[in-house]
């Protein structure tokens, strides 16, 4: 019977995550919220006019969203002490309501035989560093990356080391890019050599995600890597957490479906929607700087920005919303 749970909450979250990778993307296409595909030859010659004068191709051009700068949190912010003195030592409660980020405060931290302080995760983030990473996977180790256009519908396989020099030649996405001109690594990190590397993770300290082997237990782990200005598109699944490993990320979330055209990307939507609305209408909102940890409640809209030109992060599903 064990067996059986188990099956079904890993056929689960591969549902989910097919779902969530029909909204995935990173580099920017230029349409609005108010786009729709095109289904006749004048509707293709107007997308495109619209793509060239809106979107041309500089990368020097001055944009209104700087990835790199500092952003607004709207979000309520706990330590890791202040969690477990309000919910208790088993964490955050399943199905909370409310986004919540957790700061990589000092009660999170273990003290060596030398007294130096470190992050519950320190010994993770040195293995995801760009310098160290490719020590803990086979020579030309290969791994699998989704297109940024509609549905992400197209796989790239290539090394692990040659997406590592892809992303030094191109630190930055650009809202003026075509969907397709960027590739992403998130979501399908499920291999043998993946569990071994992910083994090395401390789950966040919630009731779901009490286990002492997590890809066995209630909850499963995913690990990505982007440049600067790539991220998930709006998107919606089961609850869950994701933490900043290396370099910093920007998360938006909205309970209700937000707008966006299917193929806009999240730099884009922050540059041409987000910019336009007035403080009121804008979303939930904050950035993780590594440590720090973001919960997002079962089934709020998101979307995610990566804002450092590499940043590597691991996201936490939990499966108690499919009891409930």
């Amino acid at each position: 019977m064990k067996n059986i749970w188990r099956h079904y909450l890993l056929l689960s979250f591969f549902f989910l995550r097919w779902i969530s990778f029909c909204c995935e993307t990173t580099a920017n296409t230029c349409l609005d919220d108010t786009s729709s595909l095109p289904s006749s030859t004048s509707e293709i010659e107007e997308e495109e006019d619209y793509f060239n004068n809106r979107c041309s191709n500089n990368s020097n051009a001055t944009y209104q969203w700087d990835p790199a700068g500092l952003h607004p949190c709207n979000i309520v912010q706990m330590t890791w002490k202040e969690v477990k003195s309000r919910f208790g030592p088993e964490g955050l409660p399943p199905m909370y309501p409310h986004p919540l980020v957790i700061l990589a405060d000092s009660s999170a931290t273990t003290t060596t035989h030398n007294d130096q302080q470190h992050y519950r995760n320190a010994h993770f983030m040195e293995l995801s560093r760009k310098e160290t990473i490719l020590d803990s996977f086979p020579p030309n180790f290969m791994v699998t990356l989704s297109s940024s256009n509609s549905f992400s519908e197209h796989r790239r396989t290539i090394p692990l080391e040659q997406y590592l020099h892809e992303l030094e030649e191109q630190p930055q996405s650009f809202p003026h890019q075509r969907s397709n001109e960027t590739w992403y690594l998130f979501g399908e990190t499920y291999s043998d050599e993946w569990k071994q590397f992910l083994s090395n993770y401390q789950v966040p300290l919630c009731h779901a995600c009490i286990t002492e082997q997590p890809e066995s237990g209630g909850v499963a782990l995913s690990f990505g890597i982007g440049n600067r200005g790539s991220g998930v598109q709006w998107h919606v699944h089961g609850p869950g957490f994701s933490e900043a490993i290396v370099g910093r990320k920007h998360w938006v979330l909205y309970k209700d479906k937000p707008n966006f055209h299917k193929d806009q990307t999240s730099r884009n939507w922050m540059e041409y929607n987000y910019m336009s609305m007035t403080p009121k209408d804008r979303p939930y909102e904050c950035t993780l700087d590594p440590g720090d940890v973001i919960y997002f409640p079962n089934m709020w809209w998101h979307a995610t920005i990566n804002l450092d030109p590499y940043t590597a992060f691991v996201s936490t599903f939990t499966q108690e919303h499919l009891f409930v």
